[in-house]
């Protein structure tokens, strides 16, 4: 399958390589999001040496199997006869391989964590080899993984490297119409949106998806049949991206009906609100499962901040795949799909809508034009207004707040629309000086009277979700 999108990740990683002096570069996020297929892309044309720990493997087996790759990359047979106990021997191995090389040379140190034993010793190794060695031999080390947890406090945040990287990215799942093209563009745009509210933008997911079958048929097959490829994944997400597990998988079971405070998570899981919930939120919204809220008019340390489950594919797991675990494990032929979940989800798809059209704020705000001048964007929502909320909002750096409504409808949105958006708008706080305007996203569209009647500054339908929007 063709690589797709990765453009302003792949110019940086290049611009890196280009540069005379060694470079260290860190990159970490979910996974299945795509790390090492996009430092593999990267690499191909170069040359590089490339490495995956052991998951849950301790130190001894990691150096075994690091010498033996390393030994069928470099084509030394000798070293496949070599046990060591340390780093150091198989890393003074390597820094005489790079300073032999007329070339820059690549280490990608993928699933570092797991290489690490998920412990700090081999982050201070690479540190004194990298003061003593690699900073001056020209080379590139990347070092990757998907426990976040890991990455950012080990790694990033470590006394060892500190002011050593170069380069640190969480990477982001891949964007609309970067998922539409992955698909071969084969499917039309309101089935890959659906897919889109099921899967997100997770190029592992996406993958799995064959382009000469239905929607019904794909979804059917990868999360209601005994064999689906996604029907077990659920089981692998938290065990493998966080040290306590459970207690990741308890917070995002509560959020996956609303959004909840600080306090409210906190006092469901009675663990204390200033130190550990806050992390463990912090990791999840570093991972990409969770995304935090404040209105648009508040500070970051606003009590009224909410948490959400955003993740797509939890969000669906929860909501449909989990009540009939039992029935989908004993199934091979029958569409479950179509018989349990297609009859009862248009309500379902409408908050899906809602939750989509927020975790990719940025990129409606690209559609509408004013990406750049976007200081916060949110729902809005107060304590004392239940039952008021605006679904997205967005302040700006020209003084002006734009106030989106989010319509999800088999049809072309009415002119009614037009009185629910005035009462919003006359209840909110628009800061002094600055122009309210106002946005309606939908599938399809407006009616023609709608339109006609030139209330909403800006329109955003489903297709202009896979558009390419030039900057």
């Amino acid at each position: 399958m063709k690589f797709i999108g990765r453009k302003h990740e792949l110019y940086d990683l290049t611009e890196l390589y280009k540069a005379k002096e060694s470079k260290l570069a860190v990159l970490y996020g979910r996974r299945r999001v795509g790390k090492s297929c996009l430092v593999n892309h990267f690499m191909q044309d170069k040359k590089h040496l490339r490495f995956e720990g052991l998951e849950q493997g301790r130190t001894k087996a990691q150096l075994a199997h690091f010498v033996f790759d390393l030994s069928k990359q470099v084509d030394d047979e000798l070293l496949k006869q070599v046990k060591l106990d340390s780093w150091e021997p198989i890393l003074d191995y390597l820094t005489k391989l790079f300073s032999q090389s007329k070339d820059k040379y690549i280490l990608f140190l993928d699933e570092f964590q797991w290489l690490a034993a998920n412990q700090s010793n081999l982050v201070s190794i690479l540190k004194k080899y990298w003061d003593q060695h690699w900073s001056k031999q020209n080379v590139m080390l990347i070092l990757c993984g998907s426990v976040c947890t890991y990455m950012t406090k080990r790694v990033i945040s470590s006394k060892a490297f500190y002011g050593r990287i170069h380069w640190e990215l969480c990477l982001q799942p891949l964007n609309p119409i970067e998922s539409y093209q992955l698909l071969d563009e084969k499917r039309n745009i309101d089935e890959v949106f659906k897919y889109l509210q099921i899967l997100g933008g997770i190029p592992k997911y996406l993958k799995e998806i064959d382009a000469h079958k239905s929607f019904d048929q794909n979804i059917n097959k990868l999360l209601f049949t005994e064999s689906g490829v996604l029907v077990n994944d659920y089981s692998k997400i938290f065990y493998s991206q966080f040290k306590e597990y459970g207690t990741y998988e308890n917070i995002v079971r509560y959020l996956k009906d609303q959004p909840k405070t600080l306090e409210e998570i906190a006092l469901k899981l009675k663990i204390p609100s200033g130190g550990g919930v806050k992390v463990y939120l912090e990791n999840l919204e570093k991972a990409l499962f969770v995304t935090s809220y404040i209105p648009y008019n508040k500070k970051q340390n606003s009590k009224l901040k909410k948490y959400k489950l955003t993740d797509e594919y939890l969000r669906f797991y929860f909501k449909y795949v989990e009540p009939h675990i039992k029935l989908i494990v004993a199934n091979r032929t029958r569409n479950l799909f179509g018989q349990l979940v297609k009859p009862v989800w248009n309500s379902w798809l409408g908050f899906s809508f809602e939750n989509f059209c927020l975790k990719n704020a940025m990129y409606l705000a690209k559609i509408m034009c004013f990406e750049d001048h976007v200081v916060q964007w949110g729902p809005y929502f107060q304590r004392d207004d239940e039952g008021f909320q605006i679904d997205l909002i967005y302040l700006r750096d020209d003084r002006v707040v734009t106030l989106c409504e989010i319509k999800y409808s088999e049809k072309e949105i009415p002119v009614t629309v037009v009185h629910e958006v005035k009462k919003k708008c006359a209840l909110i706080d628009v800061p002094r000086g600055y122009t309210l305007e106002t946005a309606l996203i939908s599938r399809f569209g407006p009616e023609k009277a709608l339109r006609q009647l030139d209330y909403f500054h800006h329109y955003v339908e489903e297709a202009d979700f896979f558009k390419k929007v030039e900057k």
